[in-house]
């Protein structure tokens, strides 16, 4: 299911349709700049997060030699991140190697959400006495609690995006590239889409898991061993003609269904509250949200 890819998402994990519905008393004026300030605030938040992480990755070489690095040029390229600000934070990177700059660790904090959901927390911090007493706070506040290892009911994968070609269009051979059903959901890829079924058989060739096509947004998901990405990778490249970009992700192989209205929306109020929390990289959960 997609529930468990975008749970891994580095962008926040949900909207704001909540704001809107509590800001209802105001005049549509407000409302509207509200909403604008919050997607303004969400973005330069996100904005920074990509850039700590692609400073951290180029600590590890060059984007010739730096797979990891390539992935998340690629995705904040995607995401509108100013050209800008990736070169600088290439360079502070690289130059954090020779001792100078930001000195960021990579950590990851383990607990219980609300409703007793498992959940991993993935942060790059330059202070590991700030980090966690910021997260126990926004843990115990929202009704969890970060006692107790919870990475054992996850397995770790790498998850690569491919352009996906789709097939509601009679078998017409020349319907390449269709329209997806909404543009706001469409995610621009470069590259040769494929099928499905093509996608299926380059993958597993290469040593693959699993794939998960999403029509709606021409994507399919490849998974695979976090050691054999690097092949997966090369491999599905070459098919495509174009760069694809991985992540690593945690896979929930168990999940708790929260069903009740009461219990998502404050899963997801917790959820943001700790996507809030600056240092905070990737949240990775085995909550199933209910309709």
């Amino acid at each position: 299911s997609s529930s468990s890819s975008s749970s891994s998402s580095s962008l926040p994990p949900i909207g704001w349709s909540g704001q809107q519905r509590r800001l209802a008393g105001h005049s549509k004026w407000a409302n509207i700049q509200h909403r604008k300030k919050a997607q303004d605030n969400k973005r330069n938040k996100y904005f920074n997060k990509m850039s700590k992480a692609i400073m951290a990755a180029a600590k590890e070489g060059e984007e010739s030699v730096n797979p990891r690095l390539r992935s998340l040029i690629l995705e904040a390229k995607r995401s509108g991140v100013p050209k800008d600000n990736i070169q600088k934070a290439v360079d502070k990177g690289l130059n954090a190697v020779n001792g100078q700059g930001d000195q960021f660790e990579e950590v990851v904090y383990e607990g219980y959400g609300p409703g007793g959901i498992a959940v991993m927390v993935e942060t790059l911090t330059d202070n590991r006495n700030r980090t966690p007493a910021e997260l126990r706070h926004i843990f115990d506040k929202n009704g969890g609690n970060m006692s107790g290892s919870v990475s054992w009911i996850f397995t770790r994968k790498a998850r690569i995006e491919v352009p996906l070609l789709t097939t509601e269009y009679d078998g017409d051979d020349n319907a390449n590239k269709p329209e997806a059903k909404d543009e706001d959901d469409s995610v621009e890829m470069e590259g040769k889409a494929l099928s499905e079924d093509e996608i299926m058989e380059i993958s597993l060739s290469l040593g693959a898991e699993d794939i998960e096509a999403h029509e709606d947004i021409r994507i399919a998901e490849v998974f695979c061993a976090p050691a054999d990405v690097k092949e997966v990778q090369n491999g599905l490249e070459e098919a495509v003609g174009a760069s694809l970009g991985f992540q690593f992700v945690a896979i929930p192989n168990s999940k708790i269904l929260l069903a009740s209205e009461d219990e998502i929306e404050q899963f997801t109020r917790f959820l943001e509250a700790v996507d809030d929390q600056d240092d905070v990289q990737t949240i990775h959960h085995n909550a199933e949200l209910g309709e």
